[in-house]
């Protein structure tokens, strides 16, 4: 009787296990991923220059920039939890590691500004763009879109094809991981920025988009 008991008992709990497991896959957040340089996805605008809060209002001028971003819909069942965007990796070309980055935090286009670099959810079917980096009018560096103040390692890319490596992270969903070949003339704030997926890491051999 005992023994049976046991049986019973273990039986429930693991039916409570397996239940839950079940109802966590069928109701998981699955996250889909656009890149599209075009309107509405990207965004090309006016900006006040030089950034930055500190700058005497009296010699800002304005400049034409444009934001390269993914768009990213949650088509799942239930909402995603706290979402970061990493820029985990940045290879040249050849495919070989450039370690002059660390892993950055990207910013959710969102306002105010300041919540764009925090953990976000997302509800399901809805859809939220991320800033990859930005190009202005006459200025030769591409600025990743992450935190304003220096931190000991490049925050731009300069002119170049480059390989990047993008992570979202969540509380209740796999890391998803996506591969962009970016090029970037460093010339033509708009027309001198292209941007493919290509989730394979580049070699030597690699057949590049352009």
């Amino acid at each position: 009787m005992a023994v049976a008991s046991i049986i019973i008992a273990l039986a429930a709990v693991l039916s409570v296990i397996y239940r839950d497991i079940i109802r966590d896959w069928f109701r998981k957040p699955e996250l889909e991923i656009e890149s599209k340089l075009e309107e509405p996805v990207s965004r090309e605008t006016m900006v006040e220059w030089p950034p930055g809060p500190s700058v005497d209002p009296r010699h800002r001028q304005y400049k034409k920039a444009f934001w390269p971003r993914l768009r990213i819909t949650n088509k799942g069942r239930s909402m995603a939890r706290r979402c970061e965007a990493i820029l985990a990796e940045v290879r040249n070309r050849d495919g070989s590691l450039n370690k002059r980055y660390d892993p950055l935090t990207l910013r959710w286009a969102v306002a105010p500004i300041e919540r764009g670099l925090q953990p976000l959810d997302i509800a399901r079917n809805r859809t939220v763009d991320l800033n990859i980096f930005t190009t202005f009018e006459n200025e030769t560096d591409a600025r990743f879109a992450t935190h304003a103040a220096a931190i000991g390692v490049p925050l731009f890319l300069e002119p170049g094809d480059y390989w990047l490596c993008i992570v979202i992270y969540g509380d209740n969903f796999k890391p998803v991981k996506r591969g962009y070949a970016v090029h970037w003339d460093g010339a033509d704030y708009r027309k001198g920025v292209r941007m493919q997926e290509m989730n394979n890491k580049p070699s030597s051999t690699t057949t590049w988009p352009w």
